[in-house]
């Protein structure tokens, strides 16, 4: 037989793979260090009020999630991008097509 049909060399050299490190996942903060800290992020329920005194409440969402006519504002909206890091008594203007519109933060929960 051959020397092309033999396992001899099918062998190569031993190879060693370092098993793989896996990084902590981040850190996030507890919900009672969230409501206590009263910041507008992913997750939160804004409650605002316009200049009317219309008041309105949403849940800030992923893109994914968004429904404004359920409640649900993705982060990356106008009016998500203003709300966040707000906290009660701020105002936000939000940039809309049919020109800016001014709200105050009334309450911010988890």
């Amino acid at each position: 037989m051959s020397k092309a049909f033999t396992r001899e060399d099918d062998r190569g050299p031993e190879v060693v793979v370092p098993p793989r490190r896996r990084s902590p996942p981040p850190l996030t903060p507890p919900i009672e260090q969230l409501r206590d800290e009263g910041k507008a992020r992913l997750g939160a329920r804004v409650k605002i009020r316009g200049d009317d005194g219309h008041e309105a409440e949403y849940r800030l969402v992923t893109a994914e999630e968004a429904d404004p006519a359920h409640g649900a504002v993705s982060v990356i909206s106008p009016l998500g991008r203003s709300l966040l890091g707000k906290s009660a008594g701020d105002e936000v203007v939000v940039e809309r097509p049919r020109g800016a519109v001014q709200y105050t933060v009334v309450s911010v929960y988890f």
